[in-house]
């Protein structure tokens, strides 16, 4: 849900700003690729525990009212699909390097990252400490610190998710540069064509 309320936020000071180009801040190209990382993320993560708990016959989606099934389909469906979109028009005004470890951009996905683990973390620990032993303490499978999906070592387990969520956004990241470098290159051709 953070990622939604960063993504509304962003989205809106985007539009407002939409005329100015910056090359520091939040409305550059580069915080524009975090958003879509982190959004990507989500949506893959949340569809991905949708059909994990379909398959395991949880039923905390079926426990859905018809307001929290419209809400959900906005948030962790429509709107990173609009945000890839709008990403493809409006990325692809300059190239960008492939050593994109050189750049702020990416370690604000992976402080975010690390830090909602640790606030997940905590969260479940403060609800297990406080006696609800209800479902829910976490919000995803693979972050029930309860129920391991492999080993006993919490401290193994979280820095085998640090490592894995590592390789993905830097694979996602490295996708988004390919992405902006195509619609660079795109962007060129046309403009050497008008020219001609």
């Amino acid at each position: 849900m953070q990622v939604n309320i960063m993504t509304i936020v962003w989205l809106i000071i985007y539009i407002i700003n939409f005329d100015k180009k910056q090359k520091y801040g939040i409305i550059n190209d580069r915080f524009k690729m975090v958003i879509m990382n982190l959004n990507m993320l989500v949506f893959l993560i949340f569809w991905m525990g949708v059909v994990y708990y379909i398959k395991s016959g949880e039923d905390s989606i079926a426990n859905y009212g018809t307001n929290q099934i419209i809400c959900t389909i906005v948030t962790h469906m429509i709107c990173p699909i609009l945000l890839f979109i709008i990403y493809q028009f409006s990325m692809g005004n300059e190239r960008y390097a492939y050593n994109f470890y050189k750049k702020w951009d990416i370690y604000i996905v992976f402080i975010y990252a690390a830090s909602y683990l640790a606030y997940v973390y905590i969260r479940g620990e403060l609800y297990l400490h406080s006696g609800n032993n209800k479902t829910g303490r976490y919000p995803y499978p693979f972050v029930d610190f309860q129920n391991l999906f492999i080993g006993n070592s919490i401290i193994l387990y979280v820095l085998y998710l640090v490592i894995i969520f590592f390789i993905w956004f830097s694979l996602h990241h490295l996708w988004l540069v390919y992405n902006n470098n195509l619609i660079y290159n795109i962007k060129q051709k046309r403009y050497i064509l008008s020219i001609i």
